[in-house]
């Protein structure tokens, strides 16, 4: 479990400063600013799904032959179901748009880079 949060930690902080720099950048292309997405809002939010991401992959890795599809496809599952809600029930005119950006961006840099890093991390520790 130590092993998982440390990996959640690591891609949620990559991932939190990446999906700021992606905000600023639509909100400065798109000429919008929000009051209830905040880089602090973005930060701790991924961190917190990676970290829950983490945990979840590794229930898969002993459960599943094939933990990356399936953790794969829970994320994917997740961040859609988010993003639904926020198009759905938006907290602000047009936020559904940038909100739903980020919710992807985050969402494919966990698929990308978590399972790897956690067969690693559990490869080197039992080394």
């Amino acid at each position: 479990m130590k092993n998982s949060v440390k990996v959640g930690c690591m891609v949620g902080v990559i991932s939190g400063v990446a999906a700021i720099v992606v905000y600023y950048l639509l909100c400065f292309l798109l000429d919008v600013t929000f009051e209830k997405i905040t880089p602090v809002s973005i930060f701790l939010m991924s961190v917190v799904v990676n970290i829950i991401g983490a945990l979840i992959y590794a229930k898969l890795k002993k459960q599943s032959a094939i933990p990356r599809w399936m953790y794969a496809f829970i994320t994917i599952g997740v961040a859609l179901a988010l993003s639904l809600f926020d198009w759905a029930f938006p907290a602000e005119p047009g936020i559904a748009g940038v909100a739903n950006t980020l919710h992807g961006f985050v969402a494919t840099l966990s698929i990308a880079w978590l399972p790897g890093w956690m067969d690693r991390t559990v490869r080197r520790t039992k080394s």
